[in-house]
């Protein structure tokens, strides 16, 4: 585990954005729990701030408290990734439905991302949160909180789906950026079915790079 100690950052801070990153790296198929003092040890902080972040991951969806146990991280299974990427498609194509009256301010800060994941294609981790970004913002398009919502809840599991699949040998990143930039460029053209067309090939090929079938 990497060492870190706390700097400008408070400890609840850089209690939470380790054990995201931890979690975040965790192989999906893999659960485990977190033990308060050993987080403690290991962030260079505190038993308290290392309660506050566990709170605050637990809100967000990382883990759930175990009485008597700690924190838990569940695997996540095949089956969950399909699920989760069916639920995706229903919501992000539900989003861009309004691709004719999209400002283009929108459709650019889609593209800036695109901008910024390329510069970090060497660093899964960033690479993944970029990616988590740019689709929360196609859903943010759509207008409506209550799918934004639902689509947050969703947030830990893709972000553990996607480090797994950046990470391995494959060129997934550079996959990720033209699956990434088609859907930008259908978006643009103003073409619903193109958008359609995109996401559904960018999370297909997700689903490939994860589970093989």
């Amino acid at each position: 585990m990497i060492q870190m100690t706390p700097t400008a950052q408070s400890q609840p801070e850089v209690a939470y954005q380790w054990m995201k990153s931890y979690i975040a790296a965790l192989p999906r198929e893999e659960e485990t729990f977190l033990n308060e003092g050993v987080l403690a040890k290991t962030t260079g902080t505190s038993r308290t701030p290392v309660r506050e972040a566990l709170l605050r991951l637990e809100a967000e969806g990382f883990v759930k408290r175990v009485p008597h146990k700690g924190a838990y991280v569940p695997p996540i299974s095949d089956p969950d990734v399909r699920a989760i990427l069916q639920a995706r498609a229903v919501v992000e194509k539900w989003a861009v439905s309004a691709v004719e009256t999209m400002p283009d301010a929108q459709i650019d800060a889609f593209q800036r991302i695109i901008d910024q994941q390329q510069e970090a294609r060497e660093d899964p981790a960033r690479f993944i949160e970029l990616d988590t970004e740019f689709h929360t913002l196609i859903v943010r398009a759509g207008g409506n909180p209550v799918l934004a919502d639902f689509y947050a809840s969703l947030r830990q599991k893709q972000l553990r789906i996607g480090v797994k699949a950046v990470s391995q040998g494959a060129d997934r990143a550079g996959d990720v950026l033209r699956e990434h930039q088609l859907i930008v460029d259908a978006l643009r053209s103003r073409s619903l079915d193109a958008a359609h067309q995109a996401i559904d090939a960018h999370l297909d090929s997700t689903r490939l790079a994860v589970i093989g079938y």
